[in-house]
């Protein structure tokens, strides 16, 4: 019992002073990179928004560069973007093609020119989206209702999808995001959760198949007239790929885990340059 007590001791002795260790990052040399995100979809304008890297010590965002020259190349002519203020990006006059490669360029004196492509993937024609109420109870009792989203998946190709849910809010006049809750095995052992706490799936189960998830609308939604939004997003391989890294890296931040690194597809530079076509259903 002493001999376990004192071995104890020991281990978190060594794990103090491991923690009042300070990082000697005296002989880092810092050297500033771009950093460029441009995340586009089927609805709206291109757009891209750059700043730089910090050093690990620098505690505060930094300022998003406004003196940058982008260009954006869709194969066949050279956009040059205009930086809007109000959004602290560069935007241009046109929206992105399905199937389309699209390459961004950025130039900052001072700074390596930085690159990224993507391309957009097809949207979907999938079935409309569905709600019924009074389709089940909740531990409570109370009766709940289900939201079926389609997915027909094209054939010979990979795909990925983001599903997310929405519930218009009439006091805020907002869409508000709802967690989804689903029964779905699918989903539940394979989908990652996403920031905005929907799913993120590949169809490598389903290629070219049609399938139906199904999702629980809690009590409070039964009996009302709420208004649902259910957005299906086909996703590049980029997108996914940064999507996946996030999810990854949020299981692999505890303690005693080194973090999994968030997935950069920009040359001498980080960021990630992705999209995505949307189709959203709204459901009355």
């Amino acid at each position: 019992m002493k001999k376990n007590f004192w071995m104890l001791g020991l281990i978190v002795a060594m794990f103090a002073a491991s923690c009042d260790t300070e990082l000697d990052d005296s002989s880092i040399k810092f050297t500033p990179r771009l950093v460029v995100n441009s995340f586009v979809n089927s609805d709206d304008f291109f757009s891209v928004q750059v700043s730089q890297t910090i050093p690990m010590t620098d505690t505060t965002f930094p300022d998003f560069i406004e003196n940058a020259n982008v260009i954006v190349n869709d194969g066949i002519q050279d956009y040059t973007l205009s930086y809007n203020l109000g959004l602290s990006k560069y935007v241009a006059n046109f929206k992105p093609v399905a199937g389309k490669e699209y390459k961004v360029e950025v130039s900052v004196p001072n700074f390596s020119k930085a690159t990224g492509r993507m391309t957009l993937p097809n949207k979907l024609n999938s079935p409309k989206s569905t709600w019924k109420d009074n389709t089940g109870f909740d531990s409570f009792g109370f009766e709940t209702g289900t939201i079926t989203c389609f997915i027909a998946d094209p054939q010979n190709e990979r795909n990925y999808y983001e599903i997310n849910l929405y519930r218009y809010d009439d006091f805020i006049q907002e869409w508000v995001i709802m967690t989804p809750t689903t029964t779905d095995p699918f989903l539940n052992q394979n989908a990652a959760k996403t920031d905005l706490g929907g799913f993120l799936l590949d169809d490598r189960t389903f290629n070219g198949g049609n399938r139906q998830f199904e999702f629980i609308t809690s009590f409070g939604s039964a009996g009302n007239m709420y208004k649902y939004l259910v957005e299906v997003r086909s996703l590049s391989v980029e997108y996914y790929t940064y999507l996946q890294s996030l999810a990854n890296y949020r299981k692999t931040t505890g303690l005693f885990s080194d973090p999994t690194p968030i997935y950069s597809n920009i040359t001498n530079g980080r960021g990630i340059c992705a999209g995505a076509s949307i189709q959203r259903d709204t459901i009355q």
